[in-house]
C-alpha cells in the first residue's frame, strides 16, 4: 500500500539484539542506539519466546512490532522485527535476532511514513553486520515511499471491512487493547499482510496517534505486555476481541469512542474513504493516549461545518469547534441556515448563567469579531424561538446589548434585532408574547437611538395588537403620555432614517429623491393612506388634526383584539375624552351584559366610566347618558348622572336622545326596564329629573326614534310610589300633564288641593283667609306642638306652592299675620298658623323671607303694643274732653255708664298654655325659636 520509493530518505538509528556464538543470553550486539534505550524497545516488543517448530503456525516468525516513545525529550517511533538468525547458541538451540529502527517523529511524519511503508523500507534497508569488526554507522537510510491512499482505501473497504477497522480504531481511541484473531481462512497471513491490517486500522485514527499507539503482528498469550493492537491466539484479560474477516468487534463504551465511530461511519458515507483517509493522514502532530477528544475534533474537521451545526442542533456544541469553523469559514461563506445556527448558539452562550464567565466572554468575542447583518437576523430569530418562561427581560436585554455592542461593525444591528423580535415569531401573537414584548418596549422607552426608534414605530404600525398591548402596559404603570401616542401617530422621518430592506424591517425614508411622499392624515395636504385603526387612536386620544368620527375606523380598532376596548378606554381616560363611551359602545355593551369579558373586565369598565364621567354636577347630557346606561347594564342599577347634568334644556335633550336611540336596541327584560325607570326617577322626590323624563317620553323636537311612550307609565308609577311612601310632593319641573294624571292615582287625590293652592297664589289677589282654607285642606296630617319631636311639617308641595305668595307678602306683616291667625282658627289642636311661622323660622322658604317677615312682624308688634298701652290707660276722673266743633254728641250707653265698658272684660283663653304672652313666641328675638 505504498507506492514506488521515490519520496525523501529518512535516517533511522539502529540496534541489533541476539546471541554471539557460544553465548547463552540475548543482548544488544551492535547499533547506534544506546543499549539501555534499545533494550527498552526490544523488551516491549517481546511477548514470548519464538518456537522453531511453529514455522507454519500463526505465531511463526517474523514478528513485527511498532512502538512509540519519548527520547531526548522528543517523540520517536520505532520498529522491531524479530527473525531467526540462522545460528545456534551455546546450548545448541536455534537462536533468533531482533532488529530495531528508531526514528525521530518529525522526519518520519514529514515523510508520511505509515507502518506499511516503514516496514517495507526496513525490509529494503541494508542492515550493518553483527561482527565485531564490522562497521557500525550511526544511521541507516530508509527510502520512504508515499502512501497510496486509493490502494489503502480499497484494502480497508474490501479486505478487512471498514466498520470492522472503524470499531477497532474507536476502541483503541478510548484506551482499550484489541486482540486480533485469525479465522481458519487467514491463519497463514504473512508479516507484510498483518502489518497492512494493523496499518489499515491505524489509518482510521489521526496520523499523530502513531506517536502513542503500539502494535504487533503477534503477541503471546501468556506474557504480560503493553501492546495495544496485536494479533494473538485469543484475547486475554480485558482485551477486546476482533476476528479478522469475521465477527465485528464490540462497540465502544465511552462517549468519545462512540462519537468517533459515528463520525467515521458518517464521513465514509458523506465524503468517501479516500477523502477520509487523506484528512486523517494530514494530522501530523503527535498525540498522547489522553488526546481522544483532540482526535475526535480533528476527525470532525473534515466536515466541521456539518459537525458544528449538528452538535448545535443536539445541544452539545463546543465553542472551540465554532471558533475553528469561523476561522476557516466566516459567516458570509455559510448558508443562511448554517449562519443562523452558529450565531444563535453563540448568542445563547453569552447569556447570564449559560456557562462560565470565560466561555461567555469567548462567545461574545467570537460573535462580535465575525458580526454581519446575518447575525442580526439570527439573533432576532433566537429571541422569537424562546419559550415564554425563558423570555425574561434580563435575557432579552442581554441579547439586545450584544447587538448594540456590534454597532461599530453594523450600525443597524440593534434596530434589526429589536424590530425582528417585536415583529416576528409565532409567540408574538400570543397574549404572553405580546405582554413580554410590551414590557420590553416599556423598559427601553427612553434609550432608543434614531434608527431603532424608527424601526420600532414601523413595527408598531404593522402590529396593532402589539401597539395596543404596549399602550395598556403604559396605562397600567402610569407612564402613558401624549408624546408616546403622538410619535406613533405622526412618525417623523428624517434624511438620516435608514433605507428599507428585508434585513432591517425599517420603513423607507420619505424624500423627493425617492419619489415617496411623507405620510399625511386624511384631509391634509399630501394625504396618505393611514390604517383605519390608527385613525381611531387619533380620534379616541383627540389628536390633531381633528378628523370626523369614523365608524369604520372604530370598528377596525375594536377588531384588533377582544380587549381593544380596554386600550381605547385607557387612551380616552388619558385624553379626558368621554366620547369614547359612545364610540366603543358595541364592545362595551357585550362586556357590560356579560356576553364577553370577565368580572375583572367589568370592574375595569366601571372604573373607567367613573374616570371619564365622574358623578359631579353640570355634566354633559350625552356623556352622562352613556355612562349611566353602561353602568346600569353592569350593575343592574344606577342612572344617577341623570340628576347631575347641566341645568339646561340642551343637556336634558342630549341625555334623553341617547336613551331613546339605545334602549330599544338593548331589548331590556321587564326587570331591566324596572331598573331603568327606578334609576331615572331616583329615591328622592326633590331630585327627580323631570326635564329628562319628559324629553325621553315626549321629545320636543321630532326625531327618528320617537319618544319612549312605553316608559311613561312605569315612570309615573315610580313617582307615585315615592309619593305614597313619603307622603309628600315635589312639583318643581313636573309637567302639568303628569301632575294631572297623578291626581287620579290611588291615594294621591290630595294633589288636587295642592294644585288649588297654586291657582290661588297665581291670581295674586287672593285674600289670606281663602289661601288659608286651601292650605288646611291640603295639609291633613300637619300639626305643631311645643315638642319638636311631635311636629309634622307641611308637605313640601304646600311649602313650594305658597312660597311665591310669601315672597310677595312677607313685607306686609299684617297679611302673613292674617294667614297665620286664620290657619290657627280653622285647625283646632293642630295650630297650622304656628306651623307656618315655624317653617319660616326654619328657612323652609329661604333667609330673605324670614328676615322680611320678622322685620314686619316686629313693626306690627310695636304698633300693637303702643295701641295696647294706650288702651290700657285709666281714664281721668273729670271729663276734660272738649268735643270737636260740629261733631255729634256721644250717646249714653245702654246702662248709662262709660262707652265700650263691655270691652274691659277679656275673652276667656281656650288654651291655658297659650293664654299668656304674645301669640308669636318664636319671634320674640330676631332669629329665636322657642318651639
Amino acid at each position: 500500500m505504498s507506492g514506488p520509493r521515490t519520496g525523501p530518505s529518512v535516517r533511522a538509528a539502529w540496534s541489533l539484539q541476539g546471541k554471539a556464538p557460544g553465548q547463552v543470553a540475548y543482548d544488544v550486539q551492535a547499533g547506534s542506539v544506546e543499549p539501555r534505550i534499545a533494550q527498552k524497545y526490544f523488551w516491549a516488543a517481546s511477548t514470548e519466546t519464538p518456537r522453531p517448530d511453529r514455522a507454519h503456525a500463526p505465531d511463526a516468525l517474523p514478528w513485527v512490532a511498532f512502538l512509540g516513545g519519548i527520547e531526548a525529550g522528543r517523540p520517536a517511533t520505532g520498529l522491531v522485527e524479530t527473525v531467526w538468525s540462522g545460528g545456534r547458541d551455546a546450548t545448541g538451540r536455534i537462536s533468533y535476532s531482533a532488529r530495531l529502527l528508531l526514528l525521530d517523529w518529525q522526519p518520519a511524519a514529514d515523510a508520511g511514513l505509515t507502518w506499511s511503508s516503514l516496514y517495507n523500507a526496513a525490509l529494503d534497508a541494508e542492515w550493518p553486520a553483527m561482527g565485531a569488526d564490522a562497521p557500525h554507522p550511526p544511521y541507516t537510510v530508509l527510502g520512504a515511499a508515499p502512501v497510496d491512499v486509493a490502494e489503502l482505501a480499497r484494502y480497508i473497504d474490501r479486505s478487512i471491512g471498514f466498520e470492522w477497522a472503524a470499531r477497532s480504531a474507536a476502541l483503541l481511541l478510548e484506551g482499550r487493547h484489541v486482540a486480533i484473531t485469525l479465522s481458519p481462512d487467514h491463519a497463514h497471513l504473512n508479516a507484510v499482510t498483518r502489518v497492512a491490517v494493523l496499518d489499515g486500522i491505524c489509518a482510521l485514527l489521526p496520523y499523530g496517534s502513531r506517536a502513542w499507539l503500539t502494535a504487533a503482528t503477534w503477541a503471546g498469550h501468556g506474557a504480560d505486555h503493553e501492546l495495544r493492537l496485536t494479533f494473538a491466539l485469543r484475547p486475554r484479560g480485558n482485551q477486546c476481541h476482533a476476528v479478522l474477516a469475521g465477527q465485528l468487534p464490540q462497540e465502544p463504551g465511552t462517549q468519545h469512542g462512540r462519537a468517533y465511530l459515528a463520525e467515521l461511519l458518517g464521513l465514509r458515507q458523506k465524503k468517501g474513504i479516500e477523502t477520509l483517509l487523506t484528512h486523517l493522514l494530514s494530522h501530523r502532530d503527535p498525540l498522547t493516549p489522553h488526546d481522544a477528544e483532540q482526535a475526535l475534533r480533528h476527525l470532525r474537521d473534515l466536515d466541521l461545518l456539518s459537525v458544528v451545526v449538528r452538535d448545535i442542533d443536539r445541544g452539545v456544541g463546543q465553542l472551540r469547534d465554532v471558533a475553528r469553523l469561523l476561522s476557516l469559514s466566516p459567516f458570509k461563506n455559510l448558508t443562511e441556515r448554517e449562519a443562523t445556527a452558529v450565531a444563535r448558539h453563540l448568542a445563547r452562550r453569552t447569556l447570564p448563567g449559560a456557562c462560565s464567565e470565560a466561555e461567555r466572554e469567548q462567545a461574545r468575542r467570537l460573535l462580535l469579531e465575525h458580526w454581519t447583518p446575518r447575525v442580526s437576523r439570527a439573533l432576532a430569530d433566537e429571541l422569537n424561538s424562546w419559550p415564554v418562561e425563558s423570555r425574561t427581560l434580563k435575557r432579552v436585554c442581554a441579547v439586545l446589548d450584544l447587538a448594540a455592542a456590534a454597532g461599530p461593525r453594523d450600525r443597524r444591528a440593534h434596530a434589526v434585532v429589536l424590530a425582528g423580535y417585536l415583529d416576528g415569531g409565532a409567540a408574538a401573537g400570543t397574549p404572553e408574547g405580546l405582554r413580554s414584548r410590551s414590557e420590553l418596549l416599556h423598559a427601553l422607552r427612553q434609550g432608543l437611538d434614531e434608527d431603532t426608534a424608527a424601526a420600532v414605530r414601523a413595527v408598531l404600525v404593522r402590529r396593532p395588537r402589539l401597539t395596543l398591548d404596549w399602550l395598556d402596559v403604559n396605562a397600567e404603570r402610569n407612564t402613558l403620555d401624549d408624546r408616546m401616542v403622538r410619535e406613533l401617530l405622526h412618525r417623523p422621518h428624517t434624511a438620516s432614517e435608514p433605507a428599507y430592506s428585508p434585513d432591517t424591517g425599517i420603513e423607507p425614508p420619505y424624500s423627493p429623491d425617492t419619489g415617496i411622499e411623507p405620510p399625511r392624515w386624511p384631509g391634509a395636504e399630501g394625504e396618505r393612506k393611514v390604517p383605519d385603526w390608527l385613525r381611531a387612536v387619533a380620534l379616541i386620544h383627540r389628536e390633531p388634526p381633528a378628523v370626523p368620527a369614523d365608524r369604520a375606523a372604530i370598528d377596525a380598532f375594536a377588531g384588533i383584539s377582544p380587549t381593544a376596548w380596554r386600550t381605547g378606554l385607557s387612551l380616552a381616560c388619558h385624553a379626558r375624552n368621554p366620547d369614547a363611551l359612545s364610540s366603543l359602545h358595541p364592545e362595551l355593551y357585550e362586556v357590560a351584559v356579560g356576553r364577553s369579558g370577565t368580572d375583572a373586565d367589568r370592574d375595569f369598565l366601571l372604573r373607567r366610566i367613573d374616570v371619564l364621567v365622574p358623578k359631579r354636577p353640570h355634566l354633559a347630557g350625552g356623556h352622562a347618558a352613556w355612562a349611566d346606561l353602561l353602568q346600569l347594564l353592569v350593575l343592574g342599577w344606577g342612572m344617577q348622572r341623570s340628576r347631575l347634568i347641566a341645568d339646561d334644556d340642551r343637556a336634558a335633550a342630549e341625555y334623553a336622545a341617547v336613551l331613546r336611540r339605545e334602549v330599544p336596541q338593548l331589548e331590556l327584560s321587564s326587570r331591566g326596564e324596572a331598573a331603568l325607570t327606578s334609576g331615572l326617577v331616583g329615591e328622592r322626590l326633590d331630585q327627580v329629573p323631570y326635564p329628562v323624563l319628559w324629553e325621553l317620553t315626549n321629545p320636543q323636537k321630532p326625531s327618528d326614534e320617537g319618544g319612549l311612550k312605553n316608559l311613561e307609565g312605569p315612570l309615573l308609577d315610580r313617582i307615585a310610589e315615592l309619593l305614597k311612601r313619603a307622603g309628600d310632593w315635589i312639583t318643581r319641573g313636573m309637567p302639568a300633564q303628569w301632575e294631572q294624571r297623578l291626581r287620579n292615582h290611588p291615594d294621591l287625590q290630595w294633589l288636587a288641593h295642592t294644585a288649588e293652592i297654586r291657582r290661588l297664589v297665581a291670581t295674586r289677589t287672593t285674600a289670606p283667609e281663602a289661601l288659608g282654607d286651601a292650605i288646611v285642606v291640603a295639609s291633613p296630617n300637619s300639626r305643631y306642638v311645643r315638642g319638636a319631636q311631635q311636629i309634622v311639617e307641611y308637605p313640601s308641595a304646600v311649602l313650594e306652592a305658597i312660597a311665591p305668595w310669601l315672597h310677595d307678602h312677607a313685607g306686609h306683616g299684617e297679611s302673613v299675620h292674617r294667614l297665620a291667625g286664620h290657619l290657627n282658627r280653622h285647625s283646632p289642636q293642630r295650630y297650622l298658623g304656628d306651623l307656618l311661622y315655624y317653617s319660616i323660622a326654619q328657612l323652609r322658604f329661604g333667609e330673605l323671607i324670614r328676615e322680611r317677615a320678622l322685620e314686619r312682624h316686629q313693626e306690627l308688634k310695636d304698633s300693637v303694643e303702643r295701641a295696647i298701652k294706650l288702651l290700657d290707660r285709666k281714664p281721668s276722673r273729670r271729663q276734660t274732653t272738649t268735643p270737636v266743633p260740629g261733631s255729634p254728641p256721644v250717646p249714653p250707653g245702654p246702662s248709662g255708664g262709660r262707652p265700650y265698658s263691655d270691652l274691659s272684660r277679656r275673652a276667656p283663653v281656650t288654651d291655658p298654655g297659650r293664654g299668656k304672652g304674645p301669640r308669636l313666641p318664636w319671634l320674640r328675638r330676631r332669629g329665636g325659636d322657642q318651639a
